[in-house]
């Protein structure tokens, strides 16, 4: 189902006042609005795209999430955010990487059944990406499959010319008709891992806090240093905690262990929600599936801190409250 979005969400998303957005509805500048059962003007994802262009706001994110640990909530992190980005009139491109090709079947397709994917991409010359992407049942987000056949990209490419640099140059040209790319990277930082982090800007780390260390983070993040110094490519890091059991002491030790050791680097984390599992059972992100969790609202917040233009972005990483859980958040006035 097409979302819709009222005047006020319009006016949140293009940070203009309702007044402005309805302006530019009037002038025709939204595109043509539908309507609703009693006659009244829809706006759709074309208007909330329309609107966060008008506003100024659109900013253009490529995120790689990579973890060499698997089970950490790399594909739920992609699937989730991809719906929570696209509701706020982005058009996200999801790039499934990883052989085991969860986010593919999450999206309700069949690796198996599938002429083209990712690994074709990488591995053919002759394959373009419009002959790989997809249209997923998320209206503004298309996907880039995966299959079993990721797991001999890494032979095939081996001898190939400037073989990092085989995915940047083949996504390139559709980098500015996205406002966000999210690339599902697999459980390892083999040679197709190393072609996402260089045709990203800025990469997410998912982690369990219970069940990872804070030195096996530092190791994974030196690797991206070692890709600034020996490739010439800077990344933005983020640690995303996943998976948290609010009520447990040691999650809220960890917690405070990467806040010392991440510190802006830390993004407010995700809770553990037995909906998040459930909800691609139904082909649907959390978001979509179960809005009103915990998680699903939390997935909401962290798009919302990622597509802010760099310098509110900054701002908001270094806030003190940045961390605060949802729940005990200040409300906004009514």
């Amino acid at each position: 189902m097409s979302k819709t979005f009222s005047l006020a969400e319009l006016s949140d998303l293009a940070g203009a006042s309702r007044d402005q957005v309805q302006a530019w509805a009037t002038e025709g500048r939204l595109g043509a609005l539908g309507k609703d059962d009693a006659g009244r003007p829809s706006y759709g994802f074309e208007q909330a795209e329309r609107a966060v262009a008008l506003g100024g706001r659109a900013t253009r994110r490529r995120f790689s999430v990579v973890n060499q640990k698997g089970g950490v909530g790399k594909t739920t992190t992609v699937f989730s955010l991809s719906a929570a980005f696209a509701a706020l009139g982005r058009r996200v491109l999801c790039v499934d990487l990883d052989a085991q090709a969860n986010l593919t079947s999450s999206f309700g397709f069949d690796p198996d059944g599938l002429d083209l994917t990712s690994e074709n991409l990488i591995t053919d010359e002759r394959v373009r990406a419009e002959d790989v992407i997809l249209e997923t049942g998320i209206e503004g987000v298309h996907l880039i499959p995966a299959d079993i056949k990721l797991c001999r990209a890494d032979v095939k490419i081996h001898e190939m010319f400037m073989r990092e640099l085989i995915l940047q140059n083949k996504l390139r040209h559709l980098f500015s008709h996205y406002h966000v790319v999210l690339y599902d990277c697999p459980p390892n930082l083999s040679k197709v891992t190393i072609n996402a982090l260089l045709a990203s800007d800025e990469v997410i780390v998912p982690v369990e806090t219970q069940s990872y260390s804070i030195k096996a983070l530092s190791d994974l993040t030196n690797t991206f240093s070692l890709i600034r110094q020996k490739l010439s490519h800077a990344l933005r890091v983020w640690i995303l905690p996943t998976k948290v059991d609010r009520t447990s002491s040691l999650a809220a030790e960890f917690l405070a262990a990467l806040d010392q050791a991440f510190a802006e680097r830390l993004l407010p984390p995700v809770s553990a929600d037995a909906e998040v599992v459930k909800a691609p059972m139904f082909f649907e992100p959390v978001t979509r599936a179960f809005p009103e969790t915990r998680a699903a609202r939390e997935y909401m917040r962290l798009a919302r801190f990622l597509v802010l233009p760099d310098a509110e972005r900054d701002a908001k990483a270094r806030a003190s409250d940045r961390l605060t859980p949802l729940d005990d958040a200040p409300r906004p006035p009514a």
